[in-house]
């Protein structure tokens, strides 16, 4: 699935072929691909999508914070770097992005004045002025981030829990999902739908596999799907859940609905979101030629 040295590496060299994008009733198909960039955490807000890209190539550069308007095409968008004690005006690399609800999106960034490099801030940014302000300054250990817009909490994995998952803001708050808990996203009830080996303290599946668990509360976590195989993404639409990964031997986008999985596309998925609307997901797929390896940004409808 998305190398995880492709994620921490930078973005450099051109886009290659974007097409114009027309908001969430965007059509079906590649937004952008390139050989010389990779992408990684695809948000759709409002009626722009928004993703990080970085270099395929080179493991020195910075990533960039792209972004695709409705009827526009790909441009990069600066960053500044937050020190989380006094605001620090230096060009940062992004690690993360999530919506924050309306027309805001939220950025994962690297501490200006972290050495262990184990904290980052969260800074809300408006889509329709650029406008940034921080939010919190939060633990967070990779591998997606949940916002509960009406809890006013996001999730993640922490570096004090040891991999599993915990709420941004509350020190105290319990550590769930385990170590290789990955992928949080937070439903309409506030329910967190994350992937990991095991769900709470249930048994886990067979060894090289993931289960798509439901976190709802403390010590209440259970199995929504077993059998999960390189996972790439996860995203909730409404009642159903979008998955990246590989089940029973197949690769491709998948939607799980009412206990049943369906594949919506064949092919090396991940890094997924899905349109405020609901309906369509933008995901980044992983195409591995003969020569070189293509990334592409599509959107693709799971209805």
């Amino acid at each position: 699935m998305l190398a995880v040295a492709a994620r921490i590496a930078a973005a450099a060299g051109l886009l290659i072929g974007p097409v114009a994008v027309s908001g969430c009733g965007a059509p079906e198909g590649e937004i952008t691909g390139s050989t010389k960039l990779s992408y990684f955490s695809a948000t759709w807000v409002d009626d722009s999508i928004f993703f990080l890209e970085v270099s395929a190539t080179d493991s020195d550069s910075t990533t960039a914070l792209v972004r695709v308007r409705a009827g526009g095409r790909p441009e990069r968008i600066p960053v500044a770097r937050p020190s989380c004690r006094d605001p620090e005006d230096v060009d940062a690399s992004a690690s993360a992005l999530v919506p924050l609800g309306g027309q805001d999106i939220g950025l994962i960034v690297p501490c200006g004045d972290d050495v262990e490099l184990t904290k980052a801030a969260l800074v809300r940014m408006n889509v329709r002025d650029d406008a940034t302000t921080p939010v919190a300054t939060v633990d967070y250990d990779g591998w997606g981030v949940a916002w509960d817009a009406d809890a006013g909490t996001g999730y993640s994995r922490a570096s004090s829990c040891g991999g599993g998952i915990r709420a941004f803001k509350e020190s105290a708050a319990e550590c769930f999902g385990g170590a290789e808990a990955r992928f949080p996203a937070v439903t309409a009830g506030g329910s967190v739908i994350y992937l990991s080996t095991s769900c709470g303290t249930g048994d886990a599946g067979p060894a090289g596999t993931f289960s798509v668990c439901r976190h709802d509360g403390p010590g209440r976590d259970s199995v929504l799907r077993r059998g999960v195989r390189k996972p790439g993404g996860l995203a909730v639409d409404g009642d159903r859940v979008a998955i990246a990964g590989e089940i029973d031997g197949k690769a491709g986008l998948w939607l799980l609905d009412g206990g049943k999985v369906r594949r919506v596309a064949a092919g090396d998925y991940g890094d997924l979101a899905v349109a405020p609307g609901g309906g369509r997901v933008v995901a980044v797929l992983r195409d591995e030629g003969w020569f070189s390896t293509r990334w592409s940004l599509r959107i693709l409808s799971v209805d």
